[in-house]
């Protein structure tokens, strides 16, 4: 007669999302103007498509009800449950297109240009459409220049020169091979919300 084993806690999904790893007490904000409130925090959450978002992730939110409404891009800075509804939460900085800025489109814009800020919100999960990708402009220079290569059937040669990505702080931030276009951006100025103006990124 085999032992009974402890059952495997379930997990509790909201919005189709479940907590994936421990819990801790983290310090959030819910604006830029409120301080900062304790909750219980997660590092990541698991989809019940299997797909996992983690706090530093950035994702598309939905904007509007029509499929032609632009999602909106944030990226997640903490991952938290509501103490009263239990509803998933995320706080987030906005980044903004430049459709979304007050004067609009420039024609100096580059396409898959967007602007980072130092707007914070919060929301729950259930706005999530899909995690995107954030990258630098040299990140995203070397990124499409792959891809070319890749659509065209022409293959970089292997050389002794050891893969830069290898040691990179960022290496998680980039596109797991080919991604759809929709969910590819790069960032190299910062949207100063307030003013009104587009600075250069300091980082």
């Amino acid at each position: 007669m085999h032992a009974k084993g402890k059952a495997a806690k379930k997990p509790r999904w909201v919005h189709n999302w479940s907590w994936e790893g421990e819990s801790f007490e983290g310090k959030i904000w819910l604006r830029n103007d409120e301080l900062e409130l304790d909750r219980t925090c997660y590092r990541a959450m698991r989809h019940k498509e299997g797909d996992i978002v983690r706090v530093r992730d950035c994702v598309l939110l939905r904007s509007g009800p029509r499929k032609t409404d632009l999602p909106f891009v944030a990226k997640i800075a903490s991952l938290w449950e509501d103490p009263e509804t239990s509803d998933m939460m995320m706080s987030i900085l906005w980044y903004y297109r430049p459709e979304h800025t007050d004067s609009g489109r420039r024609p100096d814009d580059l396409p898959d240009e967007i602007f980072a800020s130092k707007h914070r919100d919060h929301l729950s999960v259930a706005c999530i459409e899909d995690r995107c990708f954030v990258l630098t402009f040299n990140e995203y220079c070397r990124y499409r220049r792959l891809v070319r290569f890749f659509q065209e059937g022409v293959y970089p040669m292997a050389t002794p020169v050891p893969d830069p990505e290898e040691g990179y702080c960022r290496k998680d931030r980039l596109p797991p091979g080919c991604v759809v276009p929709d969910l590819l951006f790069f960032c190299r100025r910062v949207y100063d919300y307030r003013i009104k103006r587009l600075l250069k990124n300091p980082y």
